[in-house]
């Protein structure tokens, strides 16, 4: 969201509409009429193109991350984020649009980048505080420990309580 929120500061602070950033980025789906659009469908689907590209990336930068080492989380982090720049600006601003690129320059899209990458470094303190209430095996830690609980074979076996079975001997009272 931090990501979003910059690039409508930067529209602001060049005095463009707060949506002209996302309504390029709508593109992918609009075509060339998102030039000449105002606030529209495309402002949101633009909105949400740059949400779930930043959030896939953060999510494919899991599987990388090394959760015991802070410098190599950030080495790592460093590296994946300039891969992840050098993306957008070869494959995906040109795939908005013929214009795109020049909406999406490295001195607009570098501060979203800083910013993904303050959060990609900070993973090996997410990932102890997702260890911390999930435990050892990814399970929360609500109840007694798996190895308090009884084997389904130990336990008794109750039929369960249900509404009583009518007696086969009492008529249903149809005539046969």
């Amino acid at each position: 969201m931090l990501i979003l929120a910059w690039f409508i500061l930067h529209a602001l602070t060049r005095k463009e509409y707060w949506w002209s950033r996302f309504n390029v980025a709508g593109g992918l789906f609009y075509g060339p009429e998102v030039y000449h659009s105002g606030l529209s469908r495309a402002t949101l689907s633009g909105a949400a193109v740059l949400l779930f590209y930043y959030c896939l990336a953060g999510a494919f930068f899991g599987w990388l991350a090394d959760p015991a080492s802070r410098l190599r989380t950030l080495l790592r982090a460093a590296l994946f984020v300039g891969l992840l720049h050098g993306f957008a600006s070869f494959c995906l601003w040109p795939a908005m649009g013929v214009f795109a690129p020049s909406w999406f320059p490295w001195k607009t899209v570098l501060p979203a980048d800083l910013i993904l990458l303050l959060a990609l470094a900070r993973f090996p303190l997410y990932y102890r505080q997702l260890a911390d209430f999930c435990g050892p095996g990814g399970q929360p830690l609500s109840g007694p420990p798996a190895s308090a609980v009884e084997p389904i074979e130990s336990r008794p076996e109750t039929p369960a309580a249900g509404p009583p079975l009518p007696d086969p001997s009492v008529g249903n009272g149809s005539r046969s």
